[in-house]
């Protein structure tokens, strides 16, 4: 249910899952977190409320990370992993896993490598995608592997630095009929930093990417190459202020003449104001094409806007508010746009140092200009959450 009332993947379908940050030197160790929950979801499939099934669920998420290293030499592994069951549903159930490892080397002053591997099975949320499933009992499920190898010219901490990443990944659908999605994407991305200022960044970023899907006979291959282009600026201002922001220009190229080709602006930026010592607002914003769900099509227009806030009431008393709108437009269907609205509002108690527990109410919606892909959703949770560090 985590990839349900996770916020920006429900909204924002970033798709992907939770991604490791980088090893420092001065935060080795290890840690490791679980959240219980317990909750109502009135749509769990995300379909017409005509069709809405809901039930009662218990969802545990551990996290775990490793991180240590000798020298200048870093590395990481981490687990992440979402389990669960419903009261009535069961073949709602799901069991999710993520692995990944990474090293970091830095072989002489200027130049470094990283390494990493992940593996993936995960379930889709149904109403973060185009795809219309009226009659499904399961959510749509993979397994996805990957690999990442990239070199730097240049520290982190250098005025300039030149970086280059290839990252190969591999993602297979095995329920709902879906092997028409099976893909392998190869990425290569190059990227230039520049430091104008303490803590202020400027930077220009290309990726390319060349999607090869593999349907089965019968299907239309929906193979592309990707583009995108960057300039960007990154700061954090005395840690009030910090943010990072780019602008630039996309274009998905699909192989098929018969598939509608996108390209234009294409931006994405995340802006945190920590007003004071107990109240955070984050603002983000996102333009990008996304390839399609359905069949022989080929991608649509995403844009997508959230604010989020976080305030101490008291010390030990919280409160997370999260608003967010997305729009998709199908450049393969004119007579088709959806207009998303997610909501979700909570209060978060420490009852311990390692303890804290939390009460949610979330509400999705999707508008849309063909009826069957509208729906409305509600969930209620309590959350225990468990935290250890070493």
């Amino acid at each position: 249910m985590r990839n349900q009332t996770k916020f920006a993947l429900s909204l924002l379908t970033l798709a992907l899952s939770s991604s490791m940050a980088a090893a420092q030197e001065d935060n080795t160790g290890f840690t490791a977190k679980a959240d219980t929950t317990i909750g109502y979801d009135d749509n769990i499939y995300r379909v017409t409320d005509e069709l809405a099934n809901s039930d009662n669920f218990l969802t545990v998420a551990p996290v775990l990370n490793m991180a240590g290293g000798f020298g200048k030499q870093r590395f990481e592994l981490a687990y992440d992993g979402e389990y669960t069951k419903f009261s009535d549903s069961e073949d709602a159930d799901y069991y999710d896993h993520n692995f990944q490892a990474r090293a970091i080397f830095d072989h002489t002053l200027r130049f470094g490598s990283r390494f990493e591997v992940g593996y993936s099975k995960e379930h889709e949320d149904p109403g973060s995608i185009n795809r219309i499933q009226l009659n499904i009992t399961e959510y749509n499920k993979y397994n996805q592997n990957y690999f990442l190898a990239g070199l730097t010219y240049g520290q982190a901490s250098s005025i300039g630095q030149i970086a280059f990443n290839y990252r190969r990944t591999d993602r297979d659908y095995y329920t709902n009929g879906l092997d028409f999605l099976d893909f392998v994407n190869d990425q290569i991305t190059g990227r230039f930093t520049y430091r104008i200022a303490p803590k202020t960044r400027i930077y220009l970023e290309a990726v390319i990417s060349d999607i090869d899907y593999d349907p089965p006979e019968g299907f239309t291959e929906i193979d592309n190459k990707y583009k995108r282009y960057k300039a960007g600026l990154s700061w954090d201002f005395t840690n009030k202020l910090s943010g990072d922001v780019n602008v630039g220009y996309q274009d998905r190229n699909y192989e098929v003449d018969g598939l509608q080709d996108i390209s234009g602006l294409a931006y994405d930026g995340n802006i945190t104001w920590s007003m004071n010592t107990y109240t955070k607002l984050v603002a983000e914003a996102k333009r990008e094409s996304v390839d399609s769900s359905l069949e022989d099509t080929g991608g649509f227009l995403r844009t997508s806007y959230s604010l989020s806030l976080q305030h101490e009431l008291t010390e030990l008393l919280k409160l997370n508010a999260d608003l967010g709108y997305g729009k998709d437009e199908f450049v393969f269907n004119q007579n088709r746009q959806d207009k998303r609205l997610a909501y979700q509002l909570g209060l978060e108690y420490e009852v311990l140092r390692f303890l804290s527990v939390s009460a949610n109410y979330m509400h999705q919606e999707r508008d849309s200009t063909l009826a069957t892909a509208e729906f409305d959703a509600n969930v209620i949770s309590l959350i225990a959450t468990f935290t250890l560090e070493d």
